[in-house]
C-alpha cells in the first residue's frame, strides 16, 4: 500500500513537478494557498484550525512542506508565513503522530563570495529576508521533537526544462542572437540541481531517521560566462558575452531593482558575482546519490524547451513557467 503525503505548495513549479514524478510511489494529499485545481486543496498553512480540519481522519504518514513564500513577495510577509507555516505543520505533525517531515531550503541563506564548496556546517550568512526565513525554519525543524525524522534539502537554483521565469531573461537575449551583459569578469560558478534529483533523493531517504540536512545540487559546475556560452554555441546562436566593471554594473542594477525597472532583487543582483557551490559529499555518502547532470546541460535543455514551446509559454499564467516580464531588458535587448 502507498505511504499517504502530504504535498504542501502543490500548485507552485515544486509542487507541480512532485505530482507528476511522486504519484506513482505516493498517495498524495495536495494542499496549496491558491489553487484553480479541483485536485489540490485550498488550504492556507497560517491557519492551524484549516490544516487541521482538512487532515481530519486522513492518516498521513509523510510531510512534503515545499510552500513558500518568495523573494517576489512583500518582506514581512515572507518571514511571517515561512516561519509560521512550519511551526503549524510541527503541531499538526505531534497530533497526529506524522513522524516524517521534508523540507525543502536553498542556498540563499548564504549570501557573500564563497573561494570553496560550502557544506552543511557553514554558518548562514543570509542578510536577504527569503534566506533567512529558510534558515529560521530550519532552525523550528532541528530542534523540533525527537520523534519527527526530519530531512532538510538545501537547494541551489532549482531547473527543470518548464522553468522560464528569471532565466528565460537570459533566453530572450540568446533566442534573439543579442549581446548578453555580465558584470566583472564573469568567473564565478553557478549551480542548479535538476528537479528530478529531489524526489530521487526523497525516495531513497524515505526510511532515514533522525534529523538531517544535505545539500542537493549539480556536481559539475562552470562559471555563469562558460554556462551561456555553452548554450550559444550548442544552439549557433550569435549573441556574445560582454564582460562590464562589476562595481559599476552592480550599482546600475541595484539602481533599477529599487525602481522596479526590472524583475530582480538585490540578492538576485548579488549571485551574478558570486561563488555559490554547494558541497553535496554527504548526500553521496549517506544516500548513495550522485546527480549525472551538469550545470551548463541542465540550462540548454531548459533554453531548447523554451524556444520550442515559446508559443505555449506566453500564454502561460503561472510565474515560474511563464515568459520572463523584461521590463527594463527589453530596451537593453533593443540597443545590443
Amino acid at each position: 500500500m502507498k505511504k499517504k503525503v502530504l504535498l504542501t505548495g502543490a500548485s507552485g513549479f515544486l509542487g507541480q513537478l512532485a505530482i507528476k514524478h511522486l504519484s506513482e510511489h505516493y498517495s498524495l494529499l495536495c494542499i496549496d494557498r491558491v489553487t484553480n485545481d479541483s485536485k489540490i486543496t485550498k488550504v492556507d498553512l497560517n491557519y492551524f484550525d484549516e490544516i487541521d480540519l482538512f487532515l481530519k481522519d486522513k492518516k498521513i504518514d509523510i510531510i512534503i512542506h515545499f510552500a513558500s513564500d518568495i523573494f517576489d513577495t512583500k518582506k514581512k510577509n515572507v518571514y511571517l508565513n515561512n516561519v509560521k507555516s512550519v511551526s503549524n505543520l510541527l503541531k499538526i505533525s505531534k497530533k497526529y503522530k506524522i513522524n516524517k517531515f521534508y523540507f525543502s531550503s536553498t542556498f540563499s541563506i548564504y549570501e557573500r563570495n564563497y573561494n570553496f564548496l560550502i557544506n552543511e556546517t557553514e554558518p548562514v550568512s543570509a542578510k536577504n529576508i527569503y534566506g533567512i526565513s529558510k534558515a529560521e525554519t530550519e532552525r523550528i525543524l532541528l530542534s523540533s521533537d525527537n520523534e519527527i525524522s526530519v530531512i532538510i534539502f538545501r537547494l541551489p537554483i532549482v531547473v527543470d526544462v518548464t522553468r522560464v521565469h528569471r532565466l528565460g531573461i537570459v533566453f530572450e537575449f540568446i533566442k534573439d542572437g543579442k549581446k548578453i551583459f555580465i558584470p566583472g569578469k564573469g568567473d564565478n560558478k553557478i549551480q542548479f540541481v535538476y528537479a528530478q534529483d529531489i524526489f530521487e533523493c526523497i525516495r531513497k531517504s524515505e526510511n532515514l531517521l533522525g534529523k538531517k540536512v544535505y545539500n542537493l545540487g549539480c556536481e559539475t559546475n562552470k562559471s555563469i560566462k562558460d554556462v551561456i556560452e555553452h548554450v550559444i554555441k550548442n544552439t549557433n546562436s550569435k549573441s556574445k558575452v560582454i564582460l562590464l566593471p562589476k562595481g559599476i554594473t552592480l550599482f546600475l542594477l541595484k539602481i533599477l531593482t529599487f525602481f522596479r525597472l526590472i524583475d530582480f532583487t538585490e540578492y538576485h543582483n548579488k549571485i551574478l558575482t558570486s561563488n555559490l557551490v554547494l558541497d553535496c559529499n554527504r548526500v553521496k555518502k549517506d544516500l548513495n546519490f550522485s546527480s549525472i547532470y551538469k550545470s551548463e546541460e541542465i540550462f540548454l535543455e531548459a533554453y531548447n524547451y523554451y524556444c520550442s514551446n515559446y508559443s505555449i509559454i506566453q500564454k502561460i499564467n503561472s510565474s515560474s513557467s511563464k515568459k520572463p516580464s523584461m521590463r527594463f531588458f527589453s530596451i537593453i535587448k533593443y540597443l545590443s
